[in-house]
């Protein structure tokens, strides 16, 4: 893990739309995403249901019949959930041939758990897996059918909300290595250098390119002020608006119900986040438009905004989230709604209203960049933010009905201007020498 990294990303996001702002605009991690990188299916069932009701100390039962063994209370569990190292000892044990299938499904379950604690939707420890998830394997049939894709971003985007308001806190739960793919195939500028180049291997997941002996840690190129000057400077054309378009992957990682472009709302057992693809639509080869409502979705939920499992013993998260399970269930509608007017575009195309509205609303530089030069710059970043600080107020103090003809001139040219840094070098654009 690129810890710099990750806490670079974390300031840009914007728990208020489950968003990264960026000078490009605003970008996010979707179930697109997930399904790209990972294979976890989008559509499905959400992953939620029951507390077990009658206290941990039936856990040990549970465990019994669910995964066939009997773990020691005191080595083997911890606060109501399963350490995952005896969850790790437990599926090393060989399995002989010849026996009952269900021997076969509960060491099937193991694994379950320990890629669900370990790495898909681990908490902030990393080290247990909480008991209540075997609530949902009862039915091994049923398994397969649930949306493992929106679980996953579901708590992802709970720790990043966590972690950006939270800043006395040093753990941060969720998967981040997730997050940390995303950085990597989106922003070649972030990502770090490998001995052998990564290539992706037809018929898997793009996630399982990204290994190898990499150079993180040394300094200063993985700092954390290299990675907020990289943010404060990238270009439209540094995102990868599309970075699977070119892959070829296995069926698993294709979603032909297209739910990663539903606006809609994401459930994992206790919690719910809202996915707005609406907002990135350039991530889907869309057209960006202004959003018409910039906070529908967090505040419909009003004052159930975030949830926890604080004093809940036992609750039924299915009935006590209903409403948000039935806005999943519901998702194509809201992707009718949301993506009819959206007209396809070629990769990124930037939306010049979009960007006047978005660079009213947010802050392009969080820190001045460029005070101390890293390795890798893009351009000199002091004299860059200048540039654009002083085209943008040149774009806003001039209006488009300006009888003044020159006062038209000046504002076609700064508005050719800063499309001139999204997408090219600055320096042979004829518009900035003039």
């Amino acid at each position: 893990m690129d810890n710099e990294l990750i806490t670079a990303l974390i300031e840009r996001w914007r728990p208020e739309t489950h968003c990264f702002h960026l000078p490009v605009g605003e970008v996010t991690v979707t179930l697109l995403d997930v399904q790209s990188l990972w294979g976890l299916r989008a559509d499905g069932r959400v992953f939620t249901g029951r507390d077990y009701p009658n206290g941990y100390e039936d856990w040990p039962n549970k465990c019994r019949d669910m995964l066939g063994w009997i773990p020691d209370g005191e080595t083997e569990m911890k606060q109501g959930g399963l350490l995952i190292t005896s969850l790790i000892h437990q599926a090393t044990i060989p399995l002989g041939d010849g026996l009952h299938d269900y021997a076969y499904i509960q060491r099937a379950r193991i694994h379950a758990l320990i890629l669900l604690g370990g790495l898909i939707i681990p908490d902030t420890t990393g080290c247990k897996v909480p008991c209540m998830w075997l609530n949902a394997f009862d039915y091994p049939a049923e398994v397969s059918t649930i949306s493992w894709g929106s679980a996953a971003l579901a708590f992802l985007y709970h720790y990043l909300c966590k972690a950006s308001v939270g800043r006395q806190k040093r753990d941060v739960g969720g998967p981040m290595v997730l997050l940390q793919l995303w950085a990597w195939e989106r922003m070649a500028t972030l990502k770090p250098s490998f001995l052998i180049s990564p290539m992706h291997t037809p018929y898997t997941p793009c996630g399982a390119k990204w290994h190898g002996i990499t150079e993180i840690g040394n300094a200063p190129r993985y700092s954390i002020a290299h990675y907020r000057d990289q943010l404060s400077l990238i270009r439209p054309d540094q995102f990868l608006w599309r970075p699977y378009a070119d892959c070829i992957l296995p069926d698993y990682c294709i979603d032909s119900t297209a739910s990663f472009l539903c606006d809609t709302y994401l459930v994992c057992w206790s919690f719910f986040e809202a996915h707005e693809a609406g907002r990135v639509c350039r991530q889907f080869n869309r057209y960006q438009r202004i959003p018409e409502y910039c906070d529908r979705m967090l505040r419909n939920a009003g004052h159930l905004c975030k949830s926890h499992r604080r004093g809940r013993k036992g609750a039924d998260w299915a009935k006590i989230h209903k409403f948000f399970i039935d806005e999943w269930d519901l998702r194509y509608d809201r992707f009718q709604s949301t993506f009819d007017h959206a007209t396809v575009t070629m990769d990124g195309h930037i939306n010049p209203d979009y960007m006047a509205w978005y660079n009213r609303i947010t802050v392009s530089y969080l820190v001045q960049p460029g005070i101390q030069s890293t390795d890798g710059m893009n351009e000199s970043a002091s004299s860059m933010k200048k540039m654009v600080e002083t085209l943008q107020g040149i774009w806003h103090l001039t209006s488009e009905h300006d009888i003044d003809p020159r006062l038209r001139q000046i504002r076609e040219m700064a508005a050719e201007a800063l499309r001139a840094m999204n997408h090219t070098d600055v320096m042979e654009y004829p518009t900035l020498q003039r």
